[in-house]
């Protein structure tokens, strides 16, 4: 029987996070089978959530199919013994946005793009951490640097995740490695990368309709500012703003709940404006943090925020920093 490995993004996935796991776990899967270890090893690719729209249907397109969905990675059972999981991180290296029983499993590897937080190892690892604009960016450069044959199927998971984590190659995170893997991916497919971007944004739709707990959450993330202070920071990347700000009463009903509920500092959700480039801030609990670090007073109506695309350099890094 082969041992399973997990490879698996953060809580509330985006397309980055399940591209990366799928892409990895591939990667991996090939390059066991290069090494004559496919029978004692098996790669799975696994999401924490919901898959987003975007990412169904760029897995449905590709017959591809979903990363599993688990709810945690606590030790299981076998041969009458308890055994803890095996698990690769991608996109994420934070216990808050980790499965659950994480302190529990076994992290063999860590393949990321965010700051170094607080998950941490027994033994030592491979830590591939890059300032760059999407984790699926280092997948791409991990196939052609071990040579390893990088499918059709999988060049558009991946071309499709760093074309949404960059903003199609607009966010300030975005880094000419970035553009690079882009280019590479894009001739090798023989297809226009920025159309193919607004493709996957145009499939995120139905904003007017959306499960509003969906429109706020969907992509959001926790992050410790200090031992006693929490804060939840969303994003949702549209092509219709006007569309999502009409729905502002209900975002803020829901944003105090989850304040409420979850004891934050604050809740912020970014509106981002792919086409105009900016994003409108709507902030509920405690503003105070908000204001001093962005130097604005939040108000109904949000505050529209020019140029602002990237929720972690320009938005989490600041402050986090404060």
């Amino acid at each position: 029987m082969s041992s399973k490995i997990l490879v698996v993004g953060h809580r509330n996935p985006d397309n980055d996070s399940i591209a990366a796991a799928v892409g990895y776990a591939h990667l991996k899967n090939a390059l066991a089978a290069r090494d004559g270890e496919a029978d004692a090893v098996e790669y799975v690719p696994a999401r924490l959530g919901p898959l987003p729209v975007e990412s169904a249907w760029i897995l449905e397109q590709n017959d591809i199919a979903e990363p599993v969905l688990i709810e945690n990675v606590n030790p299981v059972e076998r041969d009458g013994e308890e055994v803890k999981q095996k698990v690769i991180l991608v996109d994420h290296n934070e216990i808050g946005q980790a499965a659950p029983g994480i302190e529990n499993a076994d992290v063999v590897e860590i393949i990321d793009h965010h700051r170094i937080a607080d998950v941490s190892t027994a033994n030592p690892i491979l830590f591939l951490n890059l300032p760059i604009g999407s984790t699926a960016t280092i997948v791409t450069l991990q196939f052609r640097q071990t040579g390893i044959e990088l499918p059709d199927s999988i060049a558009r998971v991946l071309l499709s995740a760093i074309l949404t984590d960059t903003v199609i190659m607009k966010s300030p995170t975005c880094t000419q490695v970035d553009v690079d893997q882009v280019n590479f991916l894009a001739d090798k497919l023989g297809i226009d990368a920025v159309e193919y971007g607004m493709d996957i944004f145009r499939t995120r739709g139905g904003e007017d309709k959306m499960p509003i707990a969906k429109l706020v959450e969907a992509d959001s993330k926790e992050f410790k500012v200090n031992d006693d202070v929490t804060v939840l920071i969303a994003q949702r990347e549209t092509v219709d703003l006007p569309t999502v700000m009409a729905r502002e009463a209900e975002i803020r009903d829901h944003m105090k709940k989850l304040v409420e509920d979850n004891g934050y500092e604050f809740a912020l959700l970014l509106v981002t404006d792919i086409l105009a480039e900016g994003s409108q801030f709507i902030v509920e609990g405690d503003p105070a943090r908000v204001n001093r670090v962005f130097e604005i007073e939040c108000c109904e109506g949000g505050n529209w925020m020019p140029g602002v695309l990237s929720r972690k350099k320009q938005v989490a890094a600041p402050i986090l920093a404060s």
